[in-house]
């Protein structure tokens, strides 16, 4: 089985892919990958790399994802990128947004980074996008930092016993969410 696991920037992704590690998945990070290809440039105000040639980084993604073998896991951020004929499951992870919140703030990440990937957590719109890319391969997965907890809900979700969903907007403080978010939108706006 070939698998993409997806979601907001530090959500738990690197963790579900060491998990499947475990499982005895090859695993493959398209970050690392993209980095040498030629196909991304390091964007300092933002920090992070900016994808400078589409066809490229496809190109890079979807010619790793085939030359592994059956048992394969792949995190990437970039789903758009990648051929849905070449993914037999995908694993959006979902992580509380207030704790994406201290995440983004102790690594001192820039507002408009934190606000993009805040308001994609929250809304659930990468989530949205991805199941009009992958259809009924997609599988939400809420991270949880008590490991043994989640072995048990990647080995369950695998084997097509486990898709959790969550609406953060009716499922979090509202008051706390709400100021959060106006505290980046002015954040952003200085």
């Amino acid at each position: 089985m070939r698998i993409l696991v997806t979601g907001v920037a530090k959500a738990g992704k690197s963790t579900v892919l060491r998990v499947l590690s475990e499982m005895n998945y090859i695993t493959v990070n398209a970050s690392d990958l993209l980095i040498n290809s030629g196909c991304v440039k390091w964007n300092n105000k933002y920090q992070s790399y900016d994808i400078t040639d589409v066809d490229c980084a496809a190109s890079v993604i979807n010619s790793a994802i085939l030359k592994c073998s059956w048992s394969c896991a792949i995190e990437s951020v970039a789903y758009q990128l990648i051929d849905p004929s070449h993914i037999d499951l995908v694993i959006v992870v979902r992580r509380n947004p207030m704790e994406l919140f201290e995440e983004y703030n102790k690594l001192r990440w820039p507002c408009v980074k934190m606000f993009n990937n805040m308001v994609s957590e929250v809304t659930g719109s990468h989530v949205r996008e991805v199941y009009s890319l992958f259809n009924n391969k997609v599988r939400q997965l809420i991270f949880t930092q008590n490991i043994g907890e989640l072995r048990d809900k990647v080995r369950r979700l695998v084997g097509g016993g486990l898709d959790e969903t969550v609406d953060w907007l009716s499922n979090s403080d509202e008051e706390k969410l709400h100021s959060m978010l106006m505290y980046l939108e002015r954040c952003i706006s200085n």
